[in-house]
């Protein structure tokens, strides 16, 4: 059998043959056509065609779709650079000012007082280029014709008007010799400075020389200072151990109180840890595990769940329980107060209310729930409460009323993370579990959902910032990070890296600027993500206060 590798191997090239007494035998000159075209002739170099009229280059024409190429630089119009999934957004947003500022000289240097309809201040056409809807020359829909010609020069040389003209050249500048040219005054020499100059005064000397071809409007939006951009730190300042903190999705052991103390609960004990001073006290231990936790409204006393059912409540000053609260036979997943009233709500279904005033147990018990409800905030200002359970649904109720005034079953998933809008009335932020992973903003007044994303993680935990409307999220399987959103538009704004298990745990400070993490990996991260807000400017008259009372 042949062999098919050695068949399809190419053969080294022919030898002309030879004549007896050595020479090459040359082949006629009426040889036929069928011949060249054999394997074994030699290739034959072919004359360069000249169909086209160009011998050594091609010469382009200038086609009706190169100036509508031209002409488009004229629109206003950029293309988005901020993509809706990005992990970090504001580097987008510096690349767009980049981009925006870029396309405003471009167009002004090549069109000017041309791409507004009313040159009367040219010095300000860049503020008008930026308002340009299109370019004036001629519409896009209708294709150039020979009565709508476009003149190349007026195109390449814009002017204002005739009675003020105005072009691209040193009409208005003296003429710069070679010594001064723009590229020789950078490459002459010049001795070496102790201090190396900014580019700042870089650009203020070469935009400030009179022989600069740049327009004067230009100059100015060059030499603009630049805005300045919020800055994030993608690291946390402060990372503290916290052995035996709990890796379970439906424990909340983390929580700030308005005197600037944080709770935790590791394993069977509670630590508090003061940030005025840094010092760390234990506040108690049992022999069950704890829950949850969350401070009163004060700051003065402290409400803990447990595993086995209770709710205790703690005397921060006297640093001891004093009082024990029943009712539940499952573990409590979540706590929240409403001024004097504690709801708690568990994995046996219930949501109770207690009036920690009173010595019974609860005043109010509802069943909503078909399984174990571990999202939990008050509204306060408004007087709602709105709930999250693993049977995938979000109930929102007026004050502590039994049956629910809004029922949202949209998340295919565990709701755990909700936060209430500290800035709008009635606006409402849930996620889900693992799968679901979406984040929603609801308007509970109006019964509509605003907003809805997809995190692409489960979401554990969730706070509405109290300085600005941004929401941070903390996630879990499968990205371990946090997440700050504009609470408007729900673009994500920065991601924040740093847990390597579940983000399960997260509060945030008294006065609103640092966010406090802690993950399966025991450790608690505090990152500084916020500003202080400013004081507010108290009323000038006591008449004025009162009417703002009333209002």
């Amino acid at each position: 059998m042949k062999n098919p590798f050695i068949s399809n191997t190419p053969s080294s090239s022919p030898i002309k043959p030879k004549t007896k007494s050595g020479t090459r035998v040359r082949k006629p000159d009426n040889a036929s056509s069928s011949s060249h075209s054999s394997v074994h002739s030699s290739p034959v170099r072919r004359p360069r065609s000249n169909n086209g009229g160009f011998t050594d280059r091609y010469l382009p024409k200038r086609t009706d779709m190169d100036l509508k190429s031209v002409i488009s630089l004229g629109s206003s119009s950029l293309p988005n650079f901020l993509p809706s999934n990005s992990d970090d957004q504001i580097e987008y947003r510096r690349e767009q000012e980049a981009h925006e500022t870029f396309d405003a000289i471009l167009k002004n240097e090549i069109f000017g007082e041309k791409l507004s309809n009313n040159p009367i201040e040219p010095e300000d056409s860049i503020e008008r280029i930026k308002s340009t809807p299109s370019a004036p020359y001629y519409e896009p829909t209708t294709p150039p014709s020979s009565h709508h010609a476009i003149d190349r020069d007026s195109l390449l040389s814009p002017t204002q008007s005739p009675a003020n003209p105005r072009r691209l050249t040193y009409d208005h500048h003296q003429k710069p010799s070679s010594s001064t040219t723009r590229g020789a005054s950078l490459l002459t020499y010049s001795e070496k400075r102790a201090s190396r100059p900014s580019t700042a005064s870089l650009i203020q000397n070469q935009y400030s020389s009179s022989t600069s071809p740049v327009r004067p409007d230009s100059k100015r939006l060059l030499l603009l200072p630049t805005k300045k951009t919020r800055q994030i730190a993608k690291i946390p300042y402060r990372v503290l151990d916290a052995p035996s903190l709990a890796d379970d999705f439906y424990y909340d052991l983390v929580d700030w109180s308005s005197t600037d103390i944080l709770a935790v609960a590791l394993g069977k004990s509670i630590f508090l840890t003061d940030n005025k001073n840094n010092e760390v006290a234990q506040l108690s231990s049992t022999d069950d595990e704890y829950t949850s936790l969350s401070w009163v409204g004060a700051g003065s006393h402290l409400a803990v769940g447990q595993l086995d059912g209770l709710v205790k409540i703690f005397d921060i000053e006297k640093k001891k329980c004093i009082r024990t609260i029943p009712g539940h036979i499952d573990r409590v997943a979540c706590l929240s107060w409403n001024n004097h009233v504690l709801s708690s709500g568990s994995r046996d279904r219930r949501i109770l209310h207690r009036d920690v005033r009173t010595p019974e147990p609860c005043f109010e018990e509802l069943h909503t729930h078909t399984q174990e409800v571990c999202g939990l905030k008050w509204n306060t200002e408004e007087n709602k409460l709105a709930s999250g359970g693993n049977d995938n649904m979000v109930f929102v109720y007026d004050g502590t009323s039994r049956d629910p005034c809004m029922k949202l079953s949209e998340h295919t998933a565990a709701v755990k993370a909700i936060a209430w809008s500290p800035h709008r009335r009635g606006i409402l932020a849930t996620g889900g579990g693992t799968a679901d992973k979406r984040l929603k903003i609801w308007n509970v007044r109006t019964a509509t959902k605003m907003h809805d994303v997809d995190t692409s993680s489960q979401i554990c935990n969730m706070v509405w910032s109290k300085n600005t409307n941004e929401i941070v999220t903390s996630h879990g399987f499968s990205k371990y990070n946090l997440t700050l959103w504009d609470g408007n538009t729900l673009d994500p704004i920065a991601v924040l890296k740093g847990h390597s298990f579940r983000v399960l745990h997260m509060t945030l400070s008294a006065d609103g600027t640092t966010i406090v993490s802690g993950a399966g990996d025991e450790t608690l991260r505090y990152w500084k993500l916020f500003e202080k807000t400013k004081p507010q400017v108290q009323p000038a008259s006591a008449l004025l206060s009162a009417f703002n009372q009333l209002r």
